[in-house]
């Protein structure tokens, strides 16, 4: 097994191991733990370096996805007592659950260090249908880490509000233009990474309350003429929502996402974001989002949210509208990574 060591002095605060610290996610919750001043934070990358992160005072050490003694290193030499864990949209289910069971075996083989396990999963991934592969996956790892003997809780986010400002995934947000994958008559539940940093970090700050429980993360739905909405009060610009990609696209190269779509067409996911705003009062909605990003993902020009009675400006000349090539409908199958 991979062996690491740290000459790091660690405070008498319980420290706690993110994995896939720089994903969204994960970024989101060192954030949260950083902010909270309770814990000693630590996090993996693939190469174990992040100058960001060390600059913040976070310890970074080394893990790639798929192999189980690395997560045994990386949790030995953190010396963390907490772990929280998530994983990435994979080709297959198996693929990504197994990813998810390595790091709870992980934390089992660890087991007098590691108090509680926080895995943060998907809305509904007990009650998504078998053909969403990357919500099973999810529910499968659930699975292995109630069976496996440690304290757990889980967190269930629904969509994220990010994946409307992607430019890796090709969905910037661009002056005049909000995309997402399903039609604009569609309202689906969403909420926003950050909030769900925080509500890792409420499992985190107290185990024994949130042992075995299992917490839904949502703050709102939105379809297309509230995105719109929203993006043109915070930009000043005249906005309209329109697809990142065409139905037929989706349903030939990435048809795990179909029926996603299809899933969130009927039943949609079942949680009910008041009970997630018990938890973290100040979850935002889509105007408090987008308001706090405060600039365009295309160029990074700030937004000029409309004063009172304004009339916004039109948009920038030109065809905003997506344009899918073949090649970036491939690419663009991360867009729902949870």
């Amino acid at each position: 097994m991979q062996r690491i060591t740290t000459t790091d002095t660690m405070s008498d605060k319980p420290t706690v191991l993110v994995f896939l610290a720089t994903s969204r996610q994960g970024s989101a919750t060192i954030d949260a733990l950083l902010a909270s001043g309770k814990f000693n934070v630590a996090g993996t990358t693939r190469t174990g370096t992040s100058p960001a992160l060390t600059a913040r005072g976070v310890k970074v050490f080394p893990f790639k996805m798929g192999d189980q003694s690395s997560a045994e290193a990386a949790i030995q030499a953190s010396g963390a007592s907490l772990v929280w864990f998530t994983t990435l949209m994979q080709s297959t289910r198996a693929k990504e659950a197994g990813h998810g069971k390595d790091i709870v075996n992980a934390c089992k083989a660890n087991s007098k260090a590691v108090k509680h396990v926080v895995f943060s999963s998907v809305g509904d991934a007990d009650k998504a249908p078998e053909a969403v592969a990357h919500f099973k996956s999810k529910f499968d790892i659930e699975n292995h880490l109630k069976a496996s003997g440690l304290d757990y809780s889980i967190l269930r986010p629904v969509a994220f509000f990010e994946n409307f400002d992607d430019p890796v995934n090709f969905n910037a947000l661009t002056p005049g233009s909000i995309k997402g994958l399903w039609p604009a008559s569609l309202s689906v539940l969403c909420v926003a990474t950050a909030d769900i940093g925080k509500a890792g970090c409420v499992m985190l700050s107290d185990p024994a309350a949130w042992k075995g429980k299992t917490l839904d993360c949502s703050t709102e739905h939105v379809d297309g003429a509230k995105l719109s909405a929203a993006l043109t009060q915070a930009s000043g610009i005249e906005c309209t929502y329109s697809l990142s990609m065409p139905p037929f696209a989706i349903k030939l190269f990435l048809n795990d996402l179909h029926h996603m779509i299809k899933f969130f067409t009927d039943p949609g996911y079942s949680c009910n974001p008041a009970e997630f705003k018990k938890v973290v009062p100040d979850a935002m909605g889509i105007d408090a989002w987008l308001a706090k990003k405060g600039k365009w993902g295309s160029n990074g020009e700030p937004f000029k949210p409309l004063a009172k009675g304004q009339a916004p400006a039109p948009p920038p000349p030109g065809n905003y509208k997506n344009v899918v090539l073949v090649g970036a409908v491939l690419a663009v199958g991360a867009f729902f990574l949870m």
